[in-house]
């Protein structure tokens, strides 16, 4: 891909797809869902032609879901695990909250980030398997078929109640986020500010492969 003037490439198109449906995916399957769940939530199954479509719509939505769940984990695992920097970058909660002085520069993720993704794996993995349960509550056994229930309706409100500030940090908090994983890249003065490790240690790897050629 062609370099841009002053920007730097931070996504690539697997990435972004892998974001785009697990995303819509978890989005899609709340919506069906609340419309199975509630009758006040009625008319969302009315608009998707009935209760047994949105039933099946909802399932769809789900092995969705589960597929591009493992292939986030595969895919950012690596990059999402702890590092020494991310105590303290939680310590100050990343200056979100109140003035940080002496904020370590993140990597690829910032500590927040690190955070939702793993809540996210978590959270997700009870979801898909309570899910499979309550596919076919009648195969297993009675208090089992219970816990997916209770533990699935838990899971995704936990995980909606985190989604919606991911939307809110990603979009009006941090103008430039949202661009990334529609476009794939950001300016280099965003990567600066809330990526100076990953490009610094981008920029090293750059430097020592020209000097290998």
């Amino acid at each position: 891909m062609a370099k841009r003037e002053g920007m730097v490439r931070v996504t690539d198109a697997t990435e972004r797809i892998t974001h785009w449906l697990l995303a819509g995916s978890c989005l899609f399957a709340l919506l069906t869902g609340l419309g199975l769940m509630f009758h006040q939530w009625e008319i969302i199954p009315t608009l998707l032609g009935g209760y047994y479509a949105t039933k099946w719509m909802h399932i769809f939505s789900g092995v969705v879901f589960a597929v591009s769940l493992i292939a986030a984990m595969i895919m950012w695992w690596h990059e999402c695990k702890f590092v020494a920097d991310d105590g303290k970058w939680i310590m100050q909660a990343g200056g979100y909250l109140w003035e940080a002085e002496d904020l370590p520069p993140a990597g690829m993720y910032n500590a927040g980030q690190k955070i939702f993704f793993w809540f996210v794996v978590v959270f997700g993995i009870i979801i898909v398997l309570s899910g499979l349960v309550m596919w076919n509550p009648l195969v297993f056994p009675v208090v089992l078929a219970r816990w997916a229930y209770m533990l699935h309706v838990m899971s995704v409100f936990a995980v909606a109640s985190f989604v919606i500030a991911h939307i809110y940090l990603g979009t009006f908090a941090n103008p430039g986020t949202v661009q990334i994983m529609f476009t794939g890249w950001a300016t280099k003065a965003y990567c600066e500010e809330h990526k100076g490790r990953w490009l610094a240690d981008r920029e090293l790897k750059a430097e020592a492969e020209s000097a290998a050629e």
